[in-house]
């Protein structure tokens, strides 16, 4: 009876283990792939399918890896409209009994479901994705976005004192330096949510004309500005509502003033702007039209750097898109955009020194200038709870 039995006790002792294993198997595969879920759940608003399902294949094969010799499956990604995620892993585990019991070994069904349940809108994005390429803040230089996501498709770098603030903060690289909350790192990149619009300058002879306004107040009509606009000690220049293409510099110096309402600054490749000293800025972006809810822009081709240092550009409603050129920010204690409803800012590069701090409010609803379907509150953004 004795030497019966022992095979049989032999097959339910090893039986036993095996499906002891298999249940701290099962455990561990279904955190991985909770933690894979939410993990997409967090990026797929800023991240397509096929995106997701390389990274979430990536992350279970990372964290499973231990389990290969014993583990065959496949990683499944599917993605909603409202963005919730279900991440699945299919195969088989292999049993004790060299897959006869049962035959194929042990299946393996686990999935796990993410549901957004909050949204943060996009209000900066440091949109260039080349090597160097990054927001960078230097000195005492602070960003001020307590509503909105700041987003790099490179590093942020901020140093010294400087400060980055913001309701979530992310990197497609490194997060380095005072950024409050925690940067999350590695983070997908950011598609340019305004790749497929067209921004040009009217064709046409354009013959420089340079223009100094020194005394006084003025206007210009909307259309194409071709050379040097400067604006300096106490005069007042106020652009009428409309397109303001210009094929020069623009530049502020002292206490100059630059007033716009209902108005776009677009400028092509070989002009840039440089609103420097005390001068006032005071633009309000387009109510309608081809760039309604831009108030800055520039040709795909500008590669130039948009210079701020002025003491009081307080008021820059409306968007400003420079998706090949570098937004640089200084000053000393200076307040910038603090008086806009709202501002929406994507640069391929935006570096700051100094200590100016850049306020984005997203007081979306405030303002009759249209947010462009893309950012701030038509952006899906990213989770802050899940």
């Amino acid at each position: 009876m004795f030497g019966f039995s022992v095979p049989i006790l032999a097959v339910l002792v090893a039986g036993s283990i095996d499906l002891a294993s298999l249940l701290s198997d099962r455990t561990t595969i279904q955190d991985v792939v909770d933690a894979a879920a939410v993990q997409a759940a967090e990026q797929a608003s800023v991240s397509d399918a096929s995106s997701l399902a390389e990274r979430n294949k990536a992350f279970v094969a990372e964290h499973l890896a231990k389990m290969n010799i014993r583990l065959s499956y496949q990683v499944s990604t599917t993605v909603t409209k409202d963005g919730q995620v279900t991440v699945g892993v299919h195969g088989s585990r292999t049993s004790y009994f060299a897959n006869m019991f049962p035959p194929g070994g042990w299946p393996i069904h686990i999935a796990a479901t993410a549901t957004p349940m909050g949204m943060v809108p996009l209000c900066v994005l440091n949109s260039g994705v080349a090597k160097g390429d990054q927001l960078e803040m230097k000195d005492n230089a602070r960003i001020t976005a307590g509503g909105c996501l700041v987003h790099a498709n490179g590093d942020i770098k901020v140093s010294n004192t400087g400060m980055l603030a913001a309701a979530l903060i992310q990197s497609a690289g490194l997060a380095t330096g005072r950024v409050v909350p925690t940067a999350q790192q590695s983070a997908p990149t950011i598609d340019d949510p305004f790749a497929g619009m067209s921004v040009k300058t009217p064709p046409g002879l354009c013959v420089p004309l340079d223009m100094l306004f020194a005394i006084g107040f003025h206007t210009l009509a909307p259309g194409t500005h071709c050379g040097r606009y400067k604006v300096e000690k106490d005069t007042t220049l106020k652009l009428l509502p409309g397109e303001h293409f210009f094929k020069g510099k623009l530049e502020l110096t002292k206490n100059a003033i630059l007033q716009g309402n209902d108005v776009v600054l677009v400028f092509d490749k070989d002009s840039d702007f440089n609103f420097a000293d005390q001068s006032s800025v005071d633009l309000t972006g387009r109510k309608s039209g081809t760039y309604a809810g831009f108030v800055i822009a520039t040709t795909r081709e500008n590669t130039r750097a948009f210079a701020i240092s002025s003491d009081s550009a307080r008021q820059l409603l409306g968007t400003i898109y420079i998706p090949s050129a570098t937004l640089e920010v200084t000053g000393m204690g200076s307040k910038i955009a603090d008086q806009s409803a709202w501002t929406v800012i994507v640069a391929k590069d935006i570096k700051m020194t100094g200590s100016p701090n850049l306020v984005i409010n997203s007081n979306y609803a405030a303002a009759e200038v249209p947010v462009p379907t893309g950012v701030g509150p038509s952006s899906t953004g990213a989770r802050l709870s899940y």
